[in-house]
């Protein structure tokens, strides 16, 4: 069987690539008829389908042939995890990517996220400016409007508080493979009173096409909600001070906004399929603490180097919008500030209490929005390549 991707109307950088073999198993490799290289394929247990990466920048108009083979296939960046109480630690290569916390915080949170500099594009905890914007999340709520249960602050009391919680029911499978990690989690969300009022499944997919294009996939099914002011579920995403934004470091998006500014002023309601955050890179993500509580203080010294602009390679984060999402492209920025990037998802006036569905893709990336070809990933997420049996 020969396997035909073509890149259509656009340009590709090594995508994902989907095929429906049919039946009979799934091969282990194909082989790039041109190259020669061989490529190792993962089966989805839930669509039969066979998952690849295709190697390589596909210009528009580009086709690739790949044959299957019984020729053994090298991962180039084979997927693992590590799954602990609190956490599932993912793995690509047999290093660490990003750690998913699942316990301790008002909402299941990614950090760090590690980009190809070796430092995150994210923050974690303890910052005095904003201390509830924390790394990478799905919040709900907003401010509160309508009554809303706000799970976006953490605060007890108002203004903002009581806020409710995103409570960890369990992971209903965590998939790794060759190509790519999965993780399928129970959610439930309560009011300030501890009253369930939404249910949710995250599928949460992590795979790297190539060392500066890393990708985290979100698939949420919320089958209900129950709330007095339903409000928006938000993916948001808030910078670490190395990155210097705006001084240093940017905010950009699909609709080129002007200024960071402009992308957050929430009376422009802006709308945007992706908007990007970049700027240098700081510290790596440090190990977790060895010594006596007494001692931690000496072994913090290089702390200024998550507090300070950072003097490395630039790198960013990407949020991508899906055209099948409703009210697509949906708004950015709604409460945050420049220094965070948001994805505002509501669920749809004809079902308002669910069921619904949203998907949005993260993108970890070297260097700015323009040098990471950003416009191009979010193009190939909403359209991707097609694939023909042949």
């Amino acid at each position: 069987m020969t396997i035909v991707v073509e890149a259509g109307d656009l340009a590709r950088r090594s995508p994902l690539v989907r095929v429906p073999f049919g039946p009979g198993p799934v091969p282990a490799a194909v082989r790039d008829t041109d190259s020669g290289q061989v490529l190792p394929v993962q089966a989805d247990p839930l669509t039969g389908e066979g998952v690849f990466i295709a190697v390589g920048n596909l210009s528009a108009g580009q086709s690739r042939s790949y044959q299957e083979t019984d020729e053994p296939a090298t991962a180039a960046h084979p997927a693992s995890a590590v799954v602990k109480l609190d956490r599932v630690v993912l793995q690509v290569g047999g290093a660490r990517f990003a750690d998913y916390l699942v316990a301790g915080g008002r909402r299941p949170y990614f950090w760090p996220v590690v980009s190809s500099t070796g430092a995150s594009v994210v923050r974690g905890q303890g910052s005095a400016d904003h201390p509830h914007h924390t790394g990478l999340a799905i919040s709900y709520g907003g401010h509160s409007e309508a009554g809303a249960t706000n799970i976006w602050s953490d605060w007890d009391e108002p203004p903002y508080g009581p806020g409710g919680r995103m409570v960890h029911r369990g992971f209903r499978r965590v998939t790794t493979g060759a190509v790519y990690g999965e993780i399928v989690q129970d959610l439930t969300y309560l009011t300030s009173d501890g009253d369930a009022f939404a249910d949710e499944v995250r599928t949460i997919r992590w795979w790297f096409s190539d060392d500066d294009q890393r990708f985290l996939d979100f698939h949420s099914e919320v089958s209900r909600v129950a709330d007095q002011g339903n409000g928006p579920f938000l993916l948001m995403a808030r910078t670490p001070e190395a990155m210097g934004v705006p001084e240093t470091g940017r905010v950009s998006n699909s609709a080129d906004a002007a200024t960071p500014e402009r992308v957050y002023r929430v009376e422009d309601r802006y709308r945007a399929a992706w908007t990007d955050a970049s700027g240098p890179s700081g510290g790596r993500p440090p190990e977790a603490p060895s010594g006596p509580p007494e001692d931690l203080p000496d072994l913090r010294a290089d702390a200024a180097q998550y507090r300070s602009v950072g003097d490395g390679p630039w790198h960013g984060i990407s949020v991508l919008d899906h055209p099948d999402n409703d009210g697509f492209p949906n708004v950015v920025g709604k409460y945050a500030m420049v220094q965070q990037i948001t994805q505002a998802h509501y669920p749809p006036a004809a079902a308002p209490q669910g069921p619904f569905s949203f998907r949005t893709r993260v993108l970890v990336h070297g260097g700015d929005a323009v040098q990471a070809q950003v416009a191009d990933v979010a193009a190939d997420y909403a359209t991707p390549s097609s694939v023909r049996l042949a």
